[in-house]
């Protein structure tokens, strides 16, 4: 039977995309994390990771036996969220409003974990771009990208994105790569937004910032669908840099105009007031908070 041990450090150096972060995330030594994980491999008698000097990926024999030590470490998980809950049972229903340009796969992941993990919650999720009301549409939480204007909301940042522009090489063999923020304008663009969203970046950083108009080529909300038309030789794109690191890694995608780095886009989690935070708004709002970045690089790697 494989070392259990072996097999949690090898699912937390998949969802952390590499040895390193693994071993801040969790506390260890890389250098034992990287032992353990090359004993499983010997037990096993495959090859999990590629490894390089910079980066790792997943062999196709990995993808399979990393879903399985994803499922043992979340019913373990599961087994201690019983225990730790006997005398505070988080349960109830959950009604969420998420942007449409989230991953619906990667939110898809993580309300599945989450709902393993409180078997007792109830989840409502809606995808809208509108302004609900979170009284008076019932909403509990809503996911929002800053900066959020002024309101009586309470907003937690549960995390943050650095966004960067990136094009296929086979894109930029036939087009080119721009220069300044400027020539963007001289180039196809992939927009990730709804009808009311106009093709315009913002590149660049306080002084040194511009508002660069690009021919728009597809307006979509979905940010999967961005990275796929990017691929297939579209257009520049505008993605987070951890929703696409696996394909800069393999140079499917090439980063632009890397001089000109982007604001970091802020994500809020929105509820009515202080004193309304139930124990379930609070179990979702820290759980999304610690696994959102994880999540959003294993569906990088695994896609």
């Amino acid at each position: 039977m494989p070392d259990l041990n072996g097999m949690m450090l090898f699912a937390a150096v998949v969802r952390a995309n590499g040895f390193s972060q693994a071993a801040r995330d969790i506390g260890q030594a890389k250098s034992t994390i990287s032992r353990k994980v090359a004993q499983l491999e010997e037990e096993l008698g495959v090859r999990l990771l590629q490894r390089d000097t910079r980066n790792i990926s997943l062999t196709q024999v990995g993808a399979l036996f990393f879903q399985h030590c994803e499922s043992i470490s979340q019913e373990i998980e599961a087994a201690k969220a019983i225990i730790e809950n006997t005398h505070n049972d988080i349960s109830g229903s959950l009604r969420i409003a998420i942007p449409v340009s989230f991953s619906q796969e990667v939110i898809g992941h993580l309300c599945s974990s989450f709902m393993r993990l409180y078997p007792n919650i109830e989840l409502d999720i809606q995808f809208t771009d509108s302004d609900v009301s979170l009284v008076g549409e019932g909403y509990d939480i809503a996911l929002k990208y800053g900066p959020l204007q002024s309101s009586d909301l309470v907003a937690r940042l549960l995390f943050e994105r650095q966004p960067i522009l990136v094009a296929s090489p086979n894109y930029i063999k036939k087009f080119g790569a721009p220069a300044t923020p400027q020539e963007l304008s001289q180039h196809q663009g992939i927009l990730l937004g709804t009808t009311l969203s106009a093709p315009i970046w913002s590149v660049g950083k306080g002084n040194r910032k511009i508002m660069a108009t690009f021919q728009r080529k597809v307006r979509v909300n979905s940010a999967n669908m961005v990275k796929r038309f990017a691929l297939d030789d579209f257009g520049i794109a505008l993605l987070s840099n951890t929703s696409c690191k696996q394909e800069i890694a393999s140079g499917s995608l090439v980063p632009i105009l890397q001089e000109w780095p982007m604001d970091s886009i802020k994500v809020y989690g929105v509820y009515s007031s202080r004193r309304q935070l139930a124990a379930n708004i609070s179990a979702f709002l820290d759980f999304i908070s610690k696994r959102y970045s994880n999540q959003e690089s294993l569906n990088s790697i695994m896609n």
